[in-house]
């Protein structure tokens, strides 16, 4: 017994050890700050990894800046850039020292792809025309050939565009059904670009995988069928570094409705290196053991007994969840997978919605009515990955406005090399709402610890996890800002990215007044040691 209370003595001083470790690591190590000129300026940061990271800078209606900064975030380079008509960056892909923009004007036809290279800032440029109201989803690059998916009058429309030869090129159609494009991803062993498409077919909803070479011929395609009392709802095909390809996704009990669309009732994994899917593994979020844990304890025992209740009948409870779903991760013989929970909200359509409350512009970076057009088309719908197409059609009414996405947690999982699910968690977010539909938590590995992290009004909230165990509860930091006697008024579209072994960077807008300095508004970098 003795040995026994020594050992959980030991065990307790080493926990609070690890927590007091990770309180002193948290902190700012840089900051950069750029006052915000007004409602036409923007920013958009791409993280390099260790090479560093690029900021662009919308600084006028027909112009641009490119800064490289390298890991210590000091600036390596700058150079300046035109723009024609007024035109918005619709989306970015990198591709090993490479960045590419595609920048476009809703609808134009004129469309720009900007090619930087990060080492040394040459920049090139490349125009082409396309179809009037393209609504672009997903821009990737392979091998100097421009790949463009989405939607022309809801219609899927996939294109590529050589940039030695800027000629867009309609590609591989024949779908039946209303459908989607979910997703692109290259297979460079084979030289092919791999697109998913979500289809709707009757009552039916399923995804189906092309396999297109340079040509633009199709040399395989498959479905991914769910049993008949499902329907996959959304998808996102992913290729891993040992070649095995997974389509992670969401789905519902078939022609169970609400407001006009089906329910999301989990994820499901499959596994499609062939012709035929290999496995099609669903995991309700009823067999989560964490994923309830973001409501309060009574709404939590409340909801669990009626899931005891139905599974004692061989039934299911119906649930109702949107959930965007992270890149998949492979690590130690299993998958891990993030995914966040969330919901659209409106208000009475009495005040202007295409505004930032806190005078920064457009919380977007290169002008609303381009590219938000652009991005709420790709967040409505046309992008099933990002959102289900067929529940959108039914959001608000004429006297309300969409008011934002509001997260409500996490959850990440780990499931074996077949699809089974090994172990869960979750991490409730703290009133987070965000007008775009993006990723807001990032992770880290520390052994075989899981670092959660994600930034909001000023602040960076943190999780330890390990399996089904928490290591480390909820922790909140503020981040540091320039000079002493700072305090922060206002906070907008603040991100966190992982950037490179203990440093995530962080970035937004802030109004910042100082009795000594006077206020000011800017737009921060800050890079932060954990």
């Amino acid at each position: 017994m003795e040995i026994n209370k020594i050992r959980k003595y030991l065990l307790s001083c080493l926990t609070v050890l690890i927590f007091c470790v990770f309180e002193i690591k948290a902190q700012s190590v840089r900051r950069i700050e750029i006052p915000t000129r007004g409602e036409d300026q923007g920013f958009q940061v791409i993280s390099l990894g260790e090479e560093g990271v690029l900021l662009l800078t919308k600084t006028g209606k027909l112009t641009f800046n490119i800064t490289k900064y390298d890991a210590q975030l000091q600036q390596t380079w700058s150079a300046n850039g035109e723009l024609d008509e007024n035109q918005s960056m619709v989306d970015f892909h990198r591709d090993g020292r490479d960045v590419y923009f595609l920048f476009s004007k809703y609808n134009s036809d004129l469309y720009q792809i900007i090619k930087v290279s990060t080492g040394i800032g040459i920049m090139q440029k490349f125009f082409f025309e396309n179809i009037r109201r393209f609504e672009v989803s997903e821009f990737k690059v392979f091998n100097d050939i421009a790949y463009l998916a989405g939607m022309v009058k809801e219609e899927p429309v996939l294109m590529s565009v050589g940039l030695n030869k800027p000629q867009p090129r309609i590609l591989a159609g024949g779908l039946k059904g209303t459908a989607s494009i979910s997703s692109l991803d290259y297979d460079a062993t084979n030289d092919l670009l791999v697109v998913s498409y979500s289809v709707k077919k009757g009552r039916s909803s399923y995804m189906a995988v092309k396999r297109i070479n340079p040509n633009g011929k199709i040399v395989e395609q498959l479905t991914i069928e769910p049993e008949e009392d499902y329907g996959l709802l959304t998808g996102k095909l992913f290729s891993l570094n040992d070649g095995t390809q997974l389509m992670i996704g969401n789905y519902g009990f078939r022609g169970y409705q609400s407001n006009g669309g089906p329910m999301s009732q989990g994820v499901y994994i499959s596994k499609v290196d062939g012709e035929t899917p290999e496995y099609l593994k669903m995991h309700s979020f009823t067999d989560f053991k964490n994923f309830f844990k973001f409501l309060p304890p009574k709404q939590q025992e409340k909801i669990e007994k009626k899931i005891k209740k139905k599974k004692g009948k061989g039934d299911d409870l119906k649930l109702n969840y949107r959930v965007l779903v992270h890149d998949i991760i492979k690590k130690d013989n299993q998958y891990i997978l993030v995914a966040e929970v969330f919901y659209p909200e409106f208000r009475n359509n009495n005040n202007s919605f295409y505004g930032s409350p806190f005078g920064f512009g457009s919380p977007f970076g290169f002008g609303y009515s381009s590219l938000n057009a652009m991005r709420f088309a790709r967040y409505y719908g046309l992008n099933s990955w990002a959102w289900n197409p067929w529940m959108y059609s039914n959001f608000g009414n004429n006297n309300q406005q969409f008011d934002g996405f509001k997260y409500t947690h996490a959850v990440v999982a780990g499931f074996d090399l077949n699809g089974k699910l090994m172990w869960d968690n979750s991490f409730s977010f703290d009133n987070v709402k965000s007008m775009e539909l993006k990723e807001k938590v990032k992770i880290r590995y520390e052994g075989d610890d899981i670092a959660l992290v994600y930034s909001n009004r000023g602040k960076l909230a943190s999780k330890i996890i390990r399996g089904n165990e928490v290591v480390e509860g909820t922790k909140t930091i503020d981040i540091d800002t320039q000079k002493e006697g700072d305090k922060v008024r206002d906070t907008a579209t603040d991100d966190i990215e992982y950037w490179h072994q203990n440093y995530y960077l962080a970035w937004g807008y802030q109004r910042i007044a100082n009795r000594s300095e006077g206020s000011r508004r800017v737009f921060y970098l800050n890079k932060i040691a954990f």
